[in-house]
């Protein structure tokens, strides 16, 4: 696993890898407490593309509230590195996964099932992105689902 910090390291390693013949795919998440949902949604995506790169949204872009994010970016990169579905970790220094999209054009972007209402903006402005570069959104399934958010809050009332 690599861990890269910047969107400009991943262009020519997509660019290489699709020149190889190879589907590029992205997640883009918090992965703040990395949860079976979050497993089983990038093992799905591993499973439809050559190589799947994940970025992290860095914890000065994170607003889920206080004492958040609970793990640093450092951390949460190297967690999700540590995971045989991912090949490659980025920590995404922007507030929406629009400037990774644009610099890699993945072949799939993957969301999961939560965000298939097509209700939040950035998903549509992804899809955008994505769609015009001739790639495609893809949604997981939601046959396990979770949220860090959900957990954060189990754990903080059973501490009171």
């Amino acid at each position: 696993m690599i861990v890269l910090n910047g969107a400009n390291e991943l262009r020519p390693l997509a660019m290489a890898y699709r020149a190889s013949g190879l589907t590029v795919g992205l997640c883009h998440g918090c992965f703040d407490i990395v949860h079976f949902g979050h497993i089983h949604h990038l093992r799905q995506a591993s499973s439809l593309v050559d190589r799947l790169l994940v970025s992290i949204t860095a914890d000065e872009f994170i607003d889920k509230g206080p004492d958040r994010p609970i793990f640093s970016e450092r951390i949460r990169a190297e967690i999700v590195a540590s995971i045989r579905y991912c090949d490659h970790v980025i920590v995404n220094r922007s507030a929406t996964a629009e400037l990774i999209i644009s610099a890699i054009q993945p072949d799939m972007f993957f969301k999961g099932a939560d965000y298939r209402s097509g209700s939040d903006p950035r998903v549509r402005a992804e899809r955008v992105l994505v769609e015009s570069a001739g790639g495609r959104l893809i949604f997981t399934d939601d046959a396990v689902m979770d949220s860090t958010s959900r957990i954060a809050r189990a754990i903080m009332s059973k501490g009171e």
